[in-house]
C-alpha cells in the first residue's frame, strides 16, 4: 500500500535524468544555431568549433532569418520553449540556470550572424567564445536565487568548496582584464566585452533586480499572508516594501554611475525600465495560498532573492575595488616615482635616459616599479618607455580597455628663439606653452569607455 502512491507519480531521480536530457537537447540546438547562423571563415580546413553558415544554403529558412528580428525571434523561439520546459519539469538549479544560458546565448548567436555579423566575422573564434561565456555569466547571475536555495542545503564546507573558486575566477575576470595587454588574458578578445556585458552589465543588474525583489517580497511577508484584512501596519509594511523595492534598484544604478562603477553613464531609461520589473517581479512573486503558507513562503523567497544577490554582488564589487586601487597605486604612486626620478635625472643631466634601467645605476631609483594590474601570477606588467632626448613617453595597461601615458612637460630652447617675432606672438606662445605642459592620457579614475 506504501508503494501505490511513489508509482503513481515520477520519482525525483526520473524529473532529474527527464530535464538533463531535455538540458542536452537544447545544448545541441544553440551549437546547430552557432554553426548555422555563425560566419564561416575564409579558410579550406574548419576546426570543430568554427561556424559553417550553412543557414544560409537553405532556401526554406529564408523568409524566416531575412531580417534581423525576424531570425532572433524564429531562432530564439524554440530554445525559449525548451529552457521553460526545462524550468517546470526539473528541479536542479544547476540545468536551469544552463538552460537559461542556452537561451541567453541563442540570442546573441542570431542577432550578432544576422545584424552584426562582420562584428563576429571580424574577432573569429574570439567572438564565438565572448557570445558563449557572456551567456554563460549573465545565464547563471539570474538564475542565482535558484543557485542560493540549492546551495543552502549543503553543510559548509561544500558551500565554500563549491563557491570560492567562482567567486576568484569573476574577480580575476573584473579585476586582470586589460584589454591592451599582448596576451589578452581575461578578455578573450581586444575588447574586455566579458567583464564588461557580461558581468559588470548583465550580472551587475540582475543582481539589483534582485536586492529589489526580495526587499518587496519581505514587505509583503511582513503582511503574514492577510493581504485582503491586513492591519495598517501591515498595508504600510506592503506598500512601503513595494516601494522601496522598486526604487532601491533605480537607484542602486545611479549611484553606481555616478560612482562610476559601469563603462557607461546611466541614461534615466535603464533605471526606469528596472524599477518597472523589479514592481512586476515583486507581484508575481507574491504568488497566493493560505496566509500562514503563504507568508512562510515569501519569507523563503526573500531570502534566497537577497542571498543569490549578495553572492553575485561579492566578487563583482570586491574585483571593481581593487581594480580602482590597482589603477590608483599604479598611476598615482608608481608611476609617479619613475616620473621623479626621471625629472631628477634631466636637472642633471638635461637630457632624459635612453633605458629606465639607468635611472638604477645612477641612483635614483633602487629598482624599476612595476605597474599593480589584478592578481599576480597571470600577468607580468612592466612601464614602457621611450626616449625623445628632451621628451618622453611612459606608459602601462590599465583595467578595461585603457592605455595609461604620461608626457613631460617640453621645454623650448630660449636661445634658438626668433626674437624678430617674439612680439607679435606672445599671445600664441603663451597659448602653445599651455598646451605643452605634461599631461596624461587617461584621467585620475578609470575613465568610461563610452
Amino acid at each position: 500500500m506504501t508503494s501505490a502512491p511513489a508509482e503513481a507519480r515520477p520519482s525525483d531521480t526520473r524529473r532529474g535524468l527527464a530535464s538533463w536530457f531535455w538540458l542536452a537537447l537544447l545544448l545541441a540546438y544553440t551549437v546547430g544555431v552557432h554553426h548555422g547562423i555563425g560566419p564561416s571563415p575564409a579558410r579550406v580546413s574548419l576546426h570543430w568549433y568554427d561556424p559553417r553558415g550553412f543557414f544560409f544554403g537553405w532556401m526554406f529558412l529564408d523568409p524566416w532569418i531575412g531580417g534581423t528580428l525576424r531570425a532572433v525571434a524564429t531562432l530564439v523561439t524554440p530554445a525559449a520553449i525548451l529552457a521553460l520546459w526545462i524550468f517546470a519539469s526539473g528541479r536542479s538549479a544547476v540545468a536551469r540556470a544552463l538552460a537559461l544560458s542556452c537561451a541567453l546565448a541563442t540570442l546573441l548567436f542570431a542577432f550578432y550572424g544576422v545584424g552584426a555579423q562582420f562584428v563576429w566575422n571580424f574577432f573569429g573564434w574570439r567572438g564565438s567564445a565572448v557570445l558563449a561565456v557572456t551567456a554563460l555569466c549573465a545565464g547563471f547571475a539570474v538564475a542565482a536565487p535558484l543557485l542560493a536555495a540549492s546551495w543552502l542545503r549543503l553543510g559548509w564546507t561544500l558551500r565554500v568548496a563549491l563557491y570560492l573558486p567562482v567567486c576568484l575566477a569573476v574577480m580575476a575576470f573584473v579585476r586582470n582584464a586589460t584589454g591592451t595587454d599582448p596576451g589578452l588574458r581575461f578578455a578573450i578578445s581586444p575588447w574586455p566585452a566579458v567583464p564588461v556585458f557580461g558581468l559588470e552589465v548583465g550580472a551587475m543588474f540582475a543582481a539589483v533586480w534582485m536586492l529589489g525583489a526580495a526587499i518587496g517580497v519581505s514587505g509583503f511577508a511582513l503582511a503574514r499572508g492577510r493581504f485582503a484584512r491586513a492591519s495598517l501596519r501591515e498595508r504600510l509594511a506592503i506598500h512601503g516594501g513595494m516601494a522601496l523595492g522598486i526604487a532601491l534598484p533605480a537607484g542602486l544604478l545611479l549611484l553606481g554611475s555616478s560612482l562610476e562603477m559601469f563603462p557607461f553613464r546611466m541614461g534615466a531609461r535603464a533605471p526606469l525600465a528596472l524599477g518597472l520589473l523589479s514592481g512586476l517581479s515583486i507581484l508575481l512573486l507574491a504568488g497566493s495560498g493560505p496566509g500562514a503558507e503563504r507568508a512562510a513562503r515569501l519569507r523563503r523567497r526573500g531570502r534566497v532573492l537577497a542571498l543569490g544577490a549578495a553572492l553575485v554582488l561579492l566578487p563583482l564589487v570586491s574585483g571593481q575595488a581593487l581594480a580602482r586601487r590597482d589603477y590608483h597605486v599604479t598611476r598615482e604612486l608608481r608611476a609617479q616615482n619613475i616620473i621623479d626620478a626621471l625629472q631628477q635625472y634631466y636637472q642633471r643631466e638635461f637630457i632624459y635616459p635612453d633605458a629606465l634601467e639607468e635611472l638604477v645605476a645612477t641612483g635614483e631609483l633602487a629598482s624599476i616599479p612595476r605597474p599593480r594590474i589584478g592578481f599576480p601570477g597571470f600577468e607580468n606588467p612592466q612601464f614602457r618607455y621611450q626616449s625623445f632626448g628632451t621628451g618622453y613617453v611612459l606608459e602601462f595597461s590599465a583595467p578595461r580597455w585603457v592605455q595609461c601615458a604620461y608626457n613631460p612637460p617640453w621645454e623650448d630652447d630660449e636661445e634658438f628663439e626668433d626674437e624678430e617675432f617674439e612680439d607679435e606672438e606672445d599671445e600664441e606662445v603663451d597659448t602653445e606653452n599651455e598646451s605643452l605642459a605634461a599631461t596624461w592620457s587617461c584621467p585620475r579614475e578609470p575613465p568610461e569607455l563610452w
